[in-house]
């Protein structure tokens, strides 16, 4: 983590957000200094969280490195249809992506074999009379009937 690269910062309490994204300005050993990169007048620092021996890399309080922002060709491509291609995949990385695909539209995201459904609070084109009946059992009253009941649903 050098100077100009991007991370996401645990953002204060009072806030509505939950993380910030930052740039960092200068890195030493016992603190970052950072600029919030969409208010580019507030700088401030987080101190160097305390270090194991298997640590490769020192790390600071509620610091997380950001991804890079893809291309509008590498979301159309849906590169950012699965989570798990993400370089970094934390909670600030998460929440990004999920809420960068919200705004365009697109509510399912997979995470590997989870799929993410955020509610949309809107009536989406996503389900024609079509493509619901795709989801409809193609059962019709006579196989009803006719279908043997397993012993465990029998009324007796």
């Amino acid at each position: 983590m050098e100077a100009g690269a991007y991370v996401w910062c645990s953002a204060d309490p009072k806030s509505d957000e939950a993380w910030v994204l930052a740039e960092v300005l200068k890195k030493k050993d016992d603190e970052l200094e950072l600029q919030q990169v969409d208010k580019t007048d507030k700088v401030f620092t987080r101190p160097a969280a305390a270090q194991g021996e298997d640590d490769e890399e020192r790390k600071f309080e509620g610091v997380e490195l950001a991804n890079a922002k893809l291309s509008d060709q590498d979301r159309a491509e849906g590169r950012d249809n699965d989570l798990i291609t993400l370089p970094h995949l934390h909670e600030p990385a998460i929440l990004h992506a999920i809420s960068e695909r919200f705004f365009h539209g697109k509510i399912y995201t997979w995470t590997g074999p989870v799929l993410i459904a955020v509610n949309p609070f809107q009536r989406l084109p996503l389900y024609t009379d079509v493509s619901t009946l795709n989801f409809l059992p193609r059962l019709s009253c006579m196989n009803l009937l006719t279908m043997p009941i397993p012993r465990s649903c029998r009324i007796f």
